[in-house]
């Protein structure tokens, strides 16, 4: 997966699957099982990772990807093999299959990152291929840390990672997301 930069330059990506930040750059979501991204500030918070049910990493008794302390868990059920890995935290926020999260869902996801990334901290999120509620959770992400708009966030999470938000419900979710930090709804809790 590659992807151009906004001057144009198109990165070479490292083996693994780690996701170079360029000056300047947009953060990009990497794919499962990528490591967090390199970045030349070490201050600079790192995206989220997205991942499918992580079982057999999990089973491996290592954490989804080398630096990740949090595993947020979309599923319905408990992913195979959680409790092997104590390095890693399980949050859970339960979302039907094919359902949107909650706006609650949400800013409790973005909450999660937020302090994550206030302590150097990667977070992973998974459901259960990874597209769907994953996607969603991502994009409204992207949608808060680039300020974009909900249907821009759409596009370069499916661009990012082909398949994402599945169902017009989870579109809608985004763009209502959106919507609520445009209008200062969500402004002390976003």
């Amino acid at each position: 997966m590659q992807s151009r930069s906004p001057r144009g330059v198109q990165p070479q990506l490292p083996r693994g699957g780690a996701v170079p930040a360029l000056p300047g750059a947009q953060p990009r979501v990497p794919a499962a099982g990528a490591s967090p991204p390199l970045t030349d500030a070490p201050s600079q918070p790192a995206p989220p990772l997205s991942a499918a049910s992580p079982r057999a990493t999990l089973r491996r008794r290592r954490p989804p990807s080398p630096g990740v302390r949090h595993l947020v868990s979309l599923s319905e059920r408990a992913p195979p093999h959680h409790g092997c890995c104590p390095a890693v935290q399980l949050h859970r926020l339960r979302v039907p299959d094919f359902s949107p999260p909650t706006p609650e869902q949400i800013q409790s996801f973005l909450q999660l990152v937020e302090e994550a990334n206030a302590r150097r901290e990667a977070v992973a999120v998974h459901c259960l291929l990874g597209h769907g509620r994953t996607g969603t959770m991502l994009a409204c992400y992207l949608a808060k840390a680039q300020k974009m708009s909900g249907g821009d966030a759409i596009r370069e999470i499916r661009r990012l990672r082909p398949g994402s938000i599945e169902t017009r419900e989870q579109e809608q979710a985004v763009i209502q997301f959106c919507q609520r930090i445009c209008s200062g709804e969500d402004s002390e809790e976003a």
